[in-house]
């Protein structure tokens, strides 16, 4: 497992954190304090304060969210995939351990059901009780019920058609994740399976600059299964990079809502205020995804179980 390397600079009187961010790409984080740290079953954790971003989680070497900047990514991974739902009833988040990826479903009056499955109850756990600013009570709401177990095998159990929301917020497919066979096209298929007739289903699809390979891989292996299929991405500061996002559709493109769709359904459909996330923001998502994708490489695969895509 590749965890953080802590080092200290010369001339420098506080400890210094790296990241290989991508092949030949390394980035350091400013740490004032570890919070706490912790080897579980399947990953290596730590909680830290950064200078320039706060509190931040770092998984397998690889930070996951920062107190500055984790609206950005939560609400850019759920309200899209929502609002394109409509009027969402019944939601799976698969990952999320933070709890900010159900904190955002249960801002929508019309969810009435969330079922977070997070394969590692010692995550969920510090992340409860070290960083309760990004979960902001959630796991204490009454719609919500907490699973601890694999994804995957939790959704081939659920009825066909169930679900109205899938949310996949699980680590990068780095090798020998357990996160990997959540990024095929069996997986896709199998929670096309689940989904209403209306149903959606958004995941996030690592960096749009260093790992292009694998967002391009992720969207084109949804396009297979999903009839609308629509691209996102939006800058991240602690993750160094332009982040993608992919939504699958049986029934509209999220690409078919205009800011002002967006506004009204936010305005209509919330409890809680947003940060991020608006109409105006929704055209940017959009517009980001479609210009890079423009300017990169066409490679890609069709990610199977027997052909998984990874990234260093």
């Amino acid at each position: 497992i590749a965890v953080p390397q802590m080092v200290a600079m010369r001339g420098m009187d506080r400890l210094w954190m790296s990241e290989l961010v991508s092949e030949g790409f390394l980035a350091y984080y400013s740490v004032d304090k570890v919070v706490a740290s912790a080897v579980t079953d399947y990953h290596e954790v730590l909680v830290a304060e950064t200078t320039q971003f706060g509190k931040c989680l770092f998984i397998d070497g690889k930070v996951q969210s920062s107190l500055y900047d984790e609206h950005i990514y939560h609400e850019s991974l759920v309200h899209p995939a929502l609002v394109t739902a409509r009027k969402p009833a019944k939601v799976l988040v698969i990952g999320g351990g933070e709890g900010a990826t159900v904190r955002e479903v249960l801002k929508w009056k019309t969810v009435a059901d969330v079922t977070m499955v997070d394969l590692d109850k010692d995550v969920v756990e510090l992340c409860r009780t070290t960083l309760p600013e990004m979960s902001l009570g959630a796991f204490d709401d009454t719609r919500l019920k907490l699973v601890i177990g694999e994804g995957r095998r939790f959704l081939e159990g659920l009825e066909d058609g169930s679900l109205d929301v899938v949310i996949v917020d699980v680590t990068d497919p780095s090798e020998g994740s357990p996160s990997l066979k959540l990024y095929s096209q069996e997986f896709y298929k199998l929670a096309y399976r689940k989904l209403s007739k209306e149903g959606v289903l958004a995941t996030q699809a690592t960096s749009v600059v260093h790992t292009h390979y694998v967002y391009r891989s992720v969207l084109e292996t949804l396009k297979i299964v999903f009839p609308y299929v629509t691209p996102l991405a939006s800058y991240i500061p602690s993750f160094s990079s332009l982040w993608g996002f992919v939504i699958g559709s049986k029934t509209i493109g999220c690409n078919s809502f205009s800011p002002e769709d967006v506004d009204r359904a936010l305005t209509n459909q919330l409890i809680g205020p947003l940060k991020f996330y608006s109409g105006e923001t929704h055209r940017m998502l959009l517009l980001l995804a479609e210009k890079y994708l423009k300017l990169s490489s066409d490679r890609y695969k069709i990610i199977r179980d027997e052909d998984l895509v990874t990234i260093p």
